[in-house]
C-alpha cells in the first residue's frame, strides 16, 4: 500500500484545473482546499523562519553577499509556491461553494399521502 503523498495530489489537482479536466467532486475538492491551505500555512512559517535567520546571520556580517542573494532567490522561488497554493486553495473553495449553494436552496421533498388531506 502506497502513502498518499500531498504534493503529488496537488500537483494532479493543478495540472486538471488547468485544462478543466476536474470533476465536481464535493470530497475531493475539500481535500485539495484543505490541503493546499496546509501546506501553504507549512511554507509560510518556513519562510517566516528562513528569513528571520537571514536577517539574524547579516546583522552579526556571518554570511557572505553572494550566500544572501541565493537564499532570497531561494525565498522568492518558495512565495511564488506559496502563491500557488493559496489560489488552488481558493479555487477548489470557490468550486465546491458553487455545488453546495444549490443544495441548500433546493426546497425538501415533501410526500403527500392519499388518504391524509392538508
Amino acid at each position: 500500500m502506497s502513502i498518499l503523498n500531498p504534493w503529488q495530489e496537488l500537483f494532479e489537482y493543478s495540472k486538471k484545473c488547468a485544462t478543466d479536466s476536474f470533476d465536481d467532486n464535493p470530497i475531493a475538492l475539500e481535500y485539495a482546499a484543505v490541503s493546499a491551505d496546509y501546506q501553504n500555512k507549512r511554507l509560510s512559517t518556513g519562510i517566516a523562519a528562513i528569513s528571520e535567520l537571514l536577517d539574524d546571520a547579516i546583522g552579526a556580517d556571518r554570511v557572505e553577499d553572494f550566500v544572501a542573494v541565493q537564499i532570497c532567490g531561494l525565498l522568492a522561488s518558495i512565495t511564488g509556491l506559496s502563491l500557488h497554493l493559496a489560489a488552488l486553495s481558493s479555487d477548489a473553495n470557490s468550486k465546491l461553494a458553487k455545488i453546495i449553494a444549490p443544495r441548500r436552496l433546493t426546497p425538501p421533498a415533501t410526500f403527500s399521502h392519499p388518504l391524509i388531506l392538508g
